[in-house]
């Protein structure tokens, strides 16, 4: 009738389930990580190539700093300028300008007024309000520019058209 041990002894013990290390996900779930997995690679490549595109320009305005502390001339940050176009667009017709057309083109590339570079690149006088004015106008240019300048149009050009 009634057995004389206490009743825990004679419950079973729970027996609990392996535990399952190589839980494996469905197939679709790896096709997600793996198209995730070479957009990133994608973008890491572009923003690299980028970064690669424009290393020149960078570089152009670290050395446009340079020569404003050395309190060199305005000729060097004209030079600095067409490097930086002869760079990025070889073949770009306002390489070949003289200093007016030259001058005007520039003027009409950024909103940060030019100072007259005739007077800045022929002559040996020491305007300083006018060497300023040209480095503002220089580090907007190249902050601004994209690598690709548009071509100057005349209005022989525009007659034409």
């Amino acid at each position: 009738m009634a057995e004389p041990g206490s009743p825990l002894a004679q419950l079973a013990d729970i027996s609990e389930p392996e535990l399952v290390l190589g839980f494996a996900l469905a197939p679709i779930w790896w096709l997600l990580i793996a198209a995730l997995a070479l957009a990133l690679f994608y973008l890491a490549l572009r923003v690299y190539r980028r970064r690669c595109y424009f290393a020149p320009k960078r570089q152009a305005l670290l050395l446009l700093e340079q020569i404003h502390h050395s309190g060199d001339d305005a000729t060097q940050i004209n030079q600095l300028i067409k490097r930086v176009l002869r760079h990025y667009q070889p073949t770009h017709p306002a390489l070949s300008m003289d200093s007016k057309h030259w001058q005007q083109w520039l003027a009409t590339q950024c909103t940060v007024a030019l100072p007259d570079l005739t007077g800045l690149l022929y002559q040996r006088d020491d305007n300083n309000e006018a060497k300023s004015a040209f480095y503002l106008f220089a580090k907007a240019w190249l902050s601004g520019y994209q690598a690709k300048a548009p071509l100057p149009t005349s209005k022989a050009e525009v007659k034409h058209a």
